[in-house]
This record gives structure tokens, C-alpha cells and sequence, in this order.
């Protein structure tokens, strides 16, 4: 039996993601699970399994979470931390231009020309911020996790370089279920 909880912890986390994007798609009144409310329901869960610097994020501070160029997930964003703490802090969710990301703990550029794209997290990178992105190759050249559609599913891969510089603990399940990429 004892071989088999790591399987398991995989298909209860797997169960949960999308008990989620269920709960999401139930929460819009019945609106169509657009890929903006899957994107939302993915980087909260993506906030939920990351653990940041004490000295990044201290007790009783408010988890920023950056969006840049996709009002459509910042707004699933919102309605999925709306009255939910992550770790015991309040999510707060923002949208901003390229140039002024300097304060998220999370940021989550969507696609858009590679120029906008760099501009977003160079300003962060090897900092403790969650990058995420759905533009190709996000991940393989720096970022730290990259959503991407394959046999019709929405997946994510995650750049463990990326994750080791910037100082963040990602869950070994979330992990799980990730395909990884390695500098």
C-alpha cells in the first residue's frame, strides 16, 4: 500500500484541479469554461502549492498577483481568491503594464509579442516571483511555468532552474504533474 501514495497524492491533487475548474465554471453562472477561467483556476492552484521567502512574504502580508494583457484571467483570477486565503494571506489581484511588475509575488504574462513578454520578467528574474506564461518556450528560456494545450488538455510545464533562482518551494505534487523542464 505504501508504494502507491505518491500515485495517489497525484490523482487526489489531479482531483482537485478539477474540482476546481468545476467549481469555477459552476461560480460563473453557467457560463462556458473559457480558457481565461481555466487559466485563473491553474495559477491560483499554481499560488497554493508555492511557498515563498519568509522575508518575501511575511505573515499577515497580501499575496500580489500580477496580470499582464489578459483581463479575461485576471478577472477568473479575482473571482477565485475572493474571500480564500493562500498560506494565510489575502490575494490580491492586480493588473499591470510590462514595466511595473517590481511588487508581485506572482506574475502571469499571457501571450504576447516575446518583446512584452521579456520586458515583464526581466525585471524579475532570479527574484522569488511565480512567473507563468502561455507563450511557447516561456519555460525552456527562463520563465518558471508555461501553460500549453496538448490532446486537447490544458498543461503546464515547469522550468526547475528557474524555480531553484528564484527562491520559491514548489510542491513536490504540484510537480507531479508537471512535465519538466531542466537548464
Amino acid at each position: 500500500m505504501r508504494g502507491h501514495a505518491p500515485r495517489l497524492d497525484r490523482h487526489v491533487l489531479a482531483l482537485a484541479l478539477t474540482a476546481l475548474m468545476v467549481l469555477c465554471a459552476w461560480q460563473t453562472q453557467a457560463q462556458e469554461t473559457t480558457e481565461g477561467v481555466l487559466k485563473g483556476a491553474f495559477i491560483f492552484n499554481f499560488a497554493k502549492f508555492t511557498e515563498w521567502p519568509q522575508d518575501v512574504l511575511p505573515s499577515g502580508a497580501s499575496l500580489i498577483a500580477c496580470v499582464v494583457g489578459d483581463a479575461a484571467v485576471a478577472d477568473a483570477l479575482t473571482r477565485n481568491a475572493k474571500d480564500r486565503l493562500i498560506a494565510g494571506h489575502q490575494v490580491v489581484v492586480v493588473t499591470r503594464a510590462a514595466n511595473a511588475v517590481q511588487d508581485c509575488h506572482v506574475l502571469y504574462v499571457s501571450s504576447a509579442s516575446a518583446r512584452t513578454v521579456a520586458q515583464a520578467v526581466m525585471p524579475v528574474a532570479h527574484s522569488p516571483v511565480l512567473t507563468i506564461s502561455d507563450v511557447g518556450e516561456f519555460a525552456r528560456t527562463g520563465g518558471i511555468a508555461e501553460f500549453f494545450v496538448e490532446g486537447g488538455k490544458m498543461r503546464f510545464r515547469v522550468n526547475l532552474g528557474s524555480v531553484k533562482l528564484s527562491r520559491l518551494q514548489l510542491s513536490s505534487r504540484l510537480l507531479s504533474l508537471a512535465e519538466l523542464v531542466h537548464d
